[in-house]
């Protein structure tokens, strides 16, 4: 499944890589993120609980970030896996400097899932992914409000 959008952010495009690049910040904007902690330079690890349609599974599993350059732009990829499945996917982030302080984010990306989680079909699949990925973002824009980014 292909994945791609674009989101704009009130804040400037180094507060908005701070953020993204921050394991507590991520583990409060990703709904159903039950974990995140840094292991490494450009690795992290935890566990989200995902509803599909009918299936709920926790996954546990983890993020590469690679050819990063700060703060214009790196690729993700993450592996998870649990009882419900598994879920590998690789994605790339550009963010935009257009002043005015806004950044502009877009991304694309490819993820591949199997097991049971599988047999609720793309379209649903597709639906959660796109709503999991806009409360993310809606989420770091709000952090970005409350720790004062805007004028």
């Amino acid at each position: 499944m292909k994945l791609g959008g674009e989101y704009t952010f009130d804040g400037p495009r180094e507060d908005v890589w701070e953020l993204v690049r921050d394991p507590a910040v991520l583990a409060t904007c990703l709904p159903g993120t039950q974990s995140v902690q840094k292991i490494g330079d450009n690795q992290y690890e935890g566990e989200i609980k995902v509803h599909i349609g009918p299936i709920v599974g926790v996954f546990a599993g983890r993020l590469f970030v690679t050819n990063e350059v700060p703060p214009e732009s790196c690729t993700l990829t993450v592996e998870g896996k649990g009882k419900v499945g598994f879920l590998k996917g690789i994605g790339n982030i550009d963010m935009i400097d257009c002043g005015d302080r806004k950044t502009l984010m877009k991304y694309t990306g490819e993820v591949q899932i199997g097991g049971k989680i599988a047999s609720v079909g793309q379209r649903l699949f597709d639906t959660v992914s796109k709503n999991m990925i806009k409360q993310g973002l809606d989420k770091l824009n709000e952090i970005l409000h409350e720790r004062g980014a805007i004028g």
